[in-house]
């Protein structure tokens, strides 16, 4: 079983990639499987089950953010 088809099916899998990103201080964790759909599984510092081209991500353009100014 190849990781994509692993992780598709396994709710312990996903949760553990996820906590990889947190543990890291990741902010987005974006799993796409094999040519399928991608699934945002971590946003913002906060765990989400959001595929992309959904109402909340509608393009992999939505995850992207602009970084703070340092000086203001």
């Amino acid at each position: 079983m190849g990781l994509s088809l692993l992780f598709a099916r396994s709710t312990t899998t996903r949760k553990v990639f996820t906590g990889l990103t947190a543990a890291s201080g990741g902010a987005c964790y974006l799993f796409g499987g094999d040519g399928g759909p991608e699934q945002v599984c971590r946003l913002n510092g906060e765990p989400i089950q959001e595929m992309v081209s959904g109402p909340r991500v509608p393009d992999r353009q939505a995850l992207v953010a602009p970084w703070p100014d340092p000086e203001g």
